[in-house]
């Protein structure tokens, strides 16, 4: 991994060179710092400018991939005409596309179970952030202070989930300070962006565009694994 600003000349280059820019960005930790509460992630006026100067340019097709829920990140960035890939690419919305994957409905029962007992059980402890996201639920824990509540968060979690991992009727995943519970599908950002670099990008921007993705967490450094070599991938943040 090559520190950013020791090539920026080179960045320069390419931004000098390709006619067409495709770029993609996460939102938490990436657009905005990482909260203590997801409800705090606000963009700034000064990024959601720069965001709108991008969607505004004929340059430039700019796209949000998060794991928040498609209402939740629309709502947050509220910037129209651009490409919204939320839970983790499982919804899609933007010019020429709305999609959201019919193998992730079929889960969503049995989330919305999980997320019920996960509440009833959890509750009472104080910090805990739990969402329903539709597609996926995730469970935060970053405010909860006592290591033997977050042992018991982590126990609670694994029995609750358990019988649905064997059988494979759910998936879990893990993020910064926070678990995912998602439909047993491999749709995520890396497999999202393919199917958009193969199905999507070539109709709605053409075939010779450059892609910019930016990312902070384990769900973005899948992406950057798959594009290596490829495209232009930046790490925000500390990679140790």
């Amino acid at each position: 991994m090559k520190y950013l600003f020791d090539h920026i000349q080179n960045v320069n280059e390419l931004f000098k060179t390709n006619t067409k820019i495709i770029l993609l960005t996460d939102y938490d930790g990436t657009l905005t710092p990482i909260q203590e509460s997801p409800d705090l992630a606000i963009l700034s006026e000064e990024v959601r400018q720069i965001l709108l100067n991008y969607s505004h340019s004929r340059t430039f097709f700019l796209g949000i991939i998060t794991g928040r829920s498609l209402r939740q990140i629309k709502k947050l960035v509220n910037i129209p005409k651009i490409l919204y890939a939320a839970n983790h690419g499982i919804e899609l919305e933007g010019p020429g596309i709305r999609f959201s994957s019919p193998e992730a409905k079929k889960a969503r029962c049995n989330l919305w179970h999980i997320y019920m007992r996960l509440f009833k059980s959890l509750h009472h402890i104080e910090g805990i952030y739990l969402e329903d996201k539709g597609y996926t639920v995730s469970l935060h824990y970053r405010l909860v202070k006592k290591a033997k509540d977050v042992e018991f968060i982590t126990k609670t979690l694994t029995n609750i989930t358990k019988p649905y991992l064997e059988r494979k009727a759910l998936s879990l995943n893990t993020g910064k300070m926070v678990y995912e519970i998602c439909p047993p599908v491999t749709w995520n950002k890396a497999t999202t962006i393919q199917w958009l670099l193969t199905n999507y990008f070539p109709l709605n921007f053409g075939e010779d565009a450059l892609l910019i993705y930016l990312g902070d967490d384990k769900a973005d450094i899948q992406v950057f694994n798959t594009l290596k070599g490829k495209e232009l991938t930046i790490f925000v943040g500390n990679p140790s």
